[in-house]
């Protein structure tokens, strides 16, 4: 009897000890984590024991953790609207929010204009950070069913720290019905990506031919085009369509350290500790593109050490241990697939010879310019709005004239350009129509429109330029002058600004149409 007793003792301040375990509540480090299921391991008949033999359980040795599940894509459910595929790559952060410029756009008014960041931490690591949203964020595990109002079994994600996710986590963003899930893999043929192109020149059609080569092999790739022209998005696109299991990740060659040191913690990481302010551990870049893709962008300007690591990770060879371990770690080399581009031929930088040999041991894709390419602009448009409304849930249409008036114009900087261009054209109709007080509909972008933009963007930029059988014809700003003081080359150059329309050059000279003119005689223009 008294065994009994004893028995219902134990079981009872068992209880107890589990209620009083928090199960949802932050942790008191900067970073907190949901909290995993306890593994229970089954025991067989000969390992079974009474209860009063049993070994304390503060005595058995701790279960391993979990390893970490890295997220590669995003399910983005929104209401009223076709779920959106977003991957994942460790170079960006993702903002979701109800402001226009978020990375993803949620409309609905639960949702705070900045609602939440997701971003790729140094120790290899999906962190959500909440930004001060009025309705919160709630975190939970996407194979829990829930009843009711699911908000309730999910953790409350407050804003003071960063929260560890993982694949299988889903975030509610301020409830239900603006739902972010993490997911192991990006969905085969699922991406919100461009609607099928109608012809192209042939040279998109040879660039698309070397694409799926390249996305074939495991041969190093070197991109040679101009700034602009699109050598990181066909980076991207050739890792996307390998299947590989790593990361893509971007090291942008022009920004890397010069100090050895630091150099070193960014290429191969640091140990927890290895210098003031180093709190966790760091994973370098080149270990977070193990088992992906290398993407060396501007190689042109990588340094001469990070030369010699590049080289030492190639070769297999050299000390590749993180900044402050032992001196003894051995550490096996990282493997990824290695992409380069450049605005220049490799034997015009500064490589070393024997690394400028790797970078072009495979394929060499040569980019060319817009201006090559005039015939694809229609489809470039096309995708870039197709991606706004994917993304930001702008319904937007070019009428005919204002595309043609696009492929008329020289683009300095490239698909870049043109991409900004499309995207600011929208922004400012759709903030027109909201002080108009005109609904969501489908928008129309006119010629109009897209001349007001250009014009202004020139005029920011100090000169203007009118577009003439595909060639820009630069313009100086004028300051306010004296009649007296207009020379013959500003006034013919204004004029042919306005197609010879006297009284729009004199209105930008700020000058009257006679004094216009008058001036004009005394100078012989006809």
């Amino acid at each position: 009897m008294a065994s009994g007793e004893e028995a219902k003792r134990e079981h009872e301040a068992g209880a107890q000890s589990q209620e009083a375990e928090p199960l949802g509540g932050p942790s008191l480090s900067r970073t907190a984590v949901i909290p995993q299921p306890v593994q229970l391991l089954p025991e067989s008949p000969s390992e079974q024991i009474t209860r009063r033999e049993r070994i304390p359980r503060e005595l058995l040795p701790p279960l391993p953790p979990l390893p970490y599940r890295e997220p590669k894509a995003l399910r983005v459910q929104r209401e009223g609207v076709p779920d959106l595929i977003v991957p994942l790559y460790p170079d960006r952060s993702y903002v979701f929010g109800r402001a226009p410029e978020s990375t993803v756009v949620f409309a609905n008014d639960a949702v705070s204009r900045q609602h939440g960041r997701l971003s790729f931490r140094e120790d290899h690591r999906w962190v959500y950070r909440d930004l001060n949203s009025r309705n919160r964020s709630f975190l939970g595990d996407a194979v829990l069913p829930a009843s009711g109002d699911e908000r309730e079994s999910f953790h409350v994600m407050s804003a003071s720290h960063g929260w560890v996710v993982e694949a299988g986590h889903v975030i509610l963003l301020g409830n239900g019905r603006s739902r972010i899930t993490l997911l192991a893999e990006v969905p085969s043929g699922l991406v919100a990506g461009p609607r099928p192109r109608q012809g192209g020149s042939a040279a998109a059609a040879q660039l698309e031919r070397s694409v799926n080569i390249c996305a074939r092999h495991q041969l190093p790739v070197f991109i040679l085009g101009k700034s602009g022209t699109g050598k990181t998005f066909l980076a991207r696109e050739i890792h996307s369509r390998s299947r590989l299991d790593g990361n893509f990740v971007i090291l942008n060659c022009g920004r890397l350290p010069q100090d050895t040191n630091t150099l070193q913690s960014e290429l191969l990481g640091h140990v927890k500790g290895a210098f003031t302010g180093a709190a966790f551990a760091r994973v370098g870049k080149l270990y977070v593109a193990n088992g992906g893709t290398l993407f060396l962008d501007e190689v042109e300007f990588l340094p001469p050490p990070a030369q010699d690591f590049l080289v030492d990770i190639l070769e297999g060879t050299g000390s590749l241990a993180p900044l402050g371990a032992p001196a003894d770690t051995r550490e096996p080399p990282p493997r990824f697939r290695l992409i380069s581009a450049s605005k220049m031929p490799l034997q015009q930088t500064r490589l070393r010879p024997d690394l400028a040999q790797r970078l072009a041991t495979g394929d060499v894709i040569i980019l060319p310019t817009l201006e090559e390419r005039r015939e694809d602009i229609p489809n470039l448009v096309e995708e870039f709005l197709h991606r706004l409304k994917t993304e930001q849930q702008y319904d937007a249409a070019f009428t005919s004239d204002a595309i043609a008036h696009l492929q008329h114009l020289d683009w300095p900087g490239q698909i870049r350009e043109l991409e900004t261009t499309v995207k600011a054209v929208v922004a400012r109709e759709v903030a027109a129509r909201a002080i108009d007080g005109v609904g969501a509909s489908r928008m129309m972008i006119t010629l109009e429109a897209v001349k007001a933009y250009l014009s202004q963007r020139k005029l920011g930029f100090g000169t203007s330029s009118e577009v003439t059988g595909g060639s820009t014809i630069p313009v100086p700003v004028l300051a306010r002058k004296r009649p007296a003081d207009l020379t013959e080359p500003e006034i013919r150059a204004m004029l042919e600004r306005h197609q010879g329309n006297k009284t729009r050059a004199a209105q930008e000279l700020g000058i009257a149409l006679n004094t216009l003119k008058d001036r004009m005689r005394k100078l012989g223009i006809a």
